[in-house]
């Protein structure tokens, strides 16, 4: 029997009201948005955070009018699709990346449910049975990351240093770099045991305290003096940039996610010894900025939109295979306090571990999964 979804001309969303005001975030108040071509609407059933919502929240770099709804990481159901969708149907549990440029799918409801935002058709994929919406919701910003860095950089049987292997995008790498893409060694780095646990969970051969090991000097040892063939290092600190720097080969890769060296404030640019380091050794330095692609979908050509639909989809199959699984630490529900509470852990960077989800929509989230039709009225 076909079951009907009335969805309502506004919702109560979390973001900020106010340009460049930071945290704390509030409860704003928006039309549900109407997609159009290539567009797909879903009905939130879970996110999660990332620290570009409260980076965006306190620098508001892509020029938002406020309100601004935040919470780009969506599972859900589709409720509506605009012209020329094709891979997915109303009624679909799926998984998508929202735009930057448009709202996201955080409620202040705390957990109630009526939370929606749109997708572009390349980021959103059809969610398999098996895998929950909490965990679905962890894994599009930091799987693509991960993802973006590591395809086509990493060969089987590279050695490969991942510092920040029980971070957000840091677990995700750990277990592309030794499952999916078959590093030979796969190295990384933690400051707490149950970040170091997790990345040796993860598939990390060798963990090292960062604050208490020389990781560059381990890191000589264990390759004979020769370095790692890259590094892929989603830390966002200017310190540890230039230590990681250090540990790589003679022609190797420091692929960075992110504006890079010197420039994390996005204010005003600093001096970074990033690049001399690595000119010594004659080695690449890469930055993966996923920001133009989320920020200008429209302007996408199909090289790069097919990019990211073969990147949702291997998260799909390889979250289902478990080569790559998201590991969440926390689940919250979907309100204001709480959802600042986690922010401001991530922006503290100590505390969190994997993936911290948010519970948008109790009842969708502990449901038929999507499978029934649910229609727009």
């Amino acid at each position: 029997m076909k079951q009907t979804h009335t969805t309502p001309e506004k919702f109560v969303g979390v973001g900020y009201t106010r340009d460049r005001a930071g945290l704390p975030l509030e409860a704003v108040r928006i039309p549900v948005p109407q997609p159009t071509a290539n567009q797909v609407l879903i009905r939130v059933a879970s996110s999660s955070l990332n620290p570009l919502e409260y980076k965006l929240a306190e620098l508001n770099f892509m020029g938002r009018t406020p309100p601004v709804v935040l919470g780009f990481d969506l599972a859900g159901v589709v409720v509506d699709v605009g012209h020329d969708v094709s891979h997915v149907a109303v009624g679909d549990a799926v998984v998508a990346m929202a735009d930057l440029n448009g709202d996201g799918g955080w409620s202040a409801t705390g957990g109630s449910g009526g939370a929606y935002a749109v997708a572009r058709q390349f980021l959103t994929v059809r969610k398999p049975p098996s895998l929950s919406f909490r965990d679905a919701a962890a894994l599009p910003m930091c799987f693509l990351s991960a993802f973006a860095g590591l395809n086509g950089a990493i060969q089987a049987g590279d050695t490969i240093y991942i510092p920040g292997g029980g971070g957000g995008v840091g677990h995700l790498a750990v277990q592309m770099a030794a499952r999916a893409f078959e590093a030979r060694t796969v190295i990384s780095s933690g400051s707490r045991p149950q970040s170091i646990a997790l990345a040796q969970q993860s598939g990390a051969h060798f963990v090292f305290d960062y604050k208490r090991d020389d990781i560059a000097t381990e890191i000589a040892e264990l390759t004979n003096g020769r370095g790692v063939d890259l590094v892929f290092d989603a830390t966002y600190s200017e310190q540890g940039f230039a230590e990681t720097a250090k540990t790589v080969r003679r022609g190797g890769s420091w692929i960075v996610l992110g504006v890079g060296p010197g420039k994390t404030s996005r204010l005003a640019e600093s001096p970074s010894p990033v690049d001399a380091i690595l000119a010594e050794r004659g080695a690449r330095h890469v930055n993966i900025n996923l920001l133009r692609y989320f920020a200008e979908p429209a302007t996408l050509d199909s090289q790069a939109r097919g990019f990211f639909e073969r990147g949702m989809d291997l998260a799909m199959e390889w979250a289902t295979r478990g080569l790559v699984i998201p590991y969440v630490s926390q689940t919250v529900d979907s309100t204001v306090e709480a959802i600042n509470t986690g922010l401001r852990s991530l922006k503290a960077g100590s505390g969190v571990l994997g993936k911290v989800v948010v519970t948008v929509d109790r009842n969708l989230a502990a449901g038929s999964e999507g499978n029934r039709p649910i229609a727009r009225t």
